[in-house]
């Protein structure tokens, strides 16, 4: 016998709960925030997902592989330069610079969690990693095209861009505006050219 079908989305129970870890921080989201970000009843969602662990790293991992894939597909479209440039001003304008301040999940994940959980640890560098290799191929193809100066070194670049864009997701929750966090972007392009 087959069980009831579910009544619900589970994408966008996944994006809600997102919103409140995001919001919250995993350790203080409880399950009362996370029921009333879902509006699932507790037997359903913990049915559907699990514990609330289980619950954060599968909307965790949904929040990684959209933004490693959105990436992805951008870096085989138009110029290296145009890509990074669109993606940076991106970043600034979506997470960095927003009036609640809630910067990158992953970046908050890796402040909060990362130092004392070795599995998201591990989740969070497969990321960097994969984020990583496509910066590189952006660099490589930059040279390439001469967008980008030929000394370059497409691993330390990505390392580099990585790094400066981190800084910029933790900056942005201090309060850092969006003009001075786009100076900062064209500031990394020009480091590129």
């Amino acid at each position: 016998m087959a069980g009831r079908p579910r009544e619900f989305d589970e994408d966008e129970v996944l994006d809600r709960a997102l919103g409140a870890f995001w919001e919250h921080g995993y350790a203080a989201t409880s399950m009362a925030d996370l029921l009333e970000a879902t509006g699932l009843a507790k037997g359903s969602l913990y049915k559907a997902f699990g514990d609330k662990r289980q619950l954060f790293l599968t909307a965790l991992d949904r929040y990684l592989e959209q933004g490693r894939s959105a990436l992805d597909v951008a870096a085989r479209e138009g110029s290296p330069a145009e890509v990074l440039r669109n993606w940076l001003v991106n970043i600034v304008t979506m997470a960095t610079c927003q009036g609640v301040r809630r910067g990158c999940m992953a970046v908050n994940c890796t402040v909060e969690l990362a130092p004392h959980d070795d599995e998201l640890r591990a989740r969070l560098r497969q990321q960097e990693r994969g984020l990583e290799k496509i910066y590189a191929r952006l660099i490589a193809a930059g040279i390439e095209a001469g967008e980008f100066r030929p000394d370059l070194n497409p691993d330390a670049g990505a390392r580099w861009l990585t790094t400066m864009i981190d800084g910029l997701q933790v900056r942005g929750k201090l309060g850092m505006t969006k003009a001075a966090a786009l100076e900062t972007v064209e500031m990394a392009l020009a480091g590129l050219k």
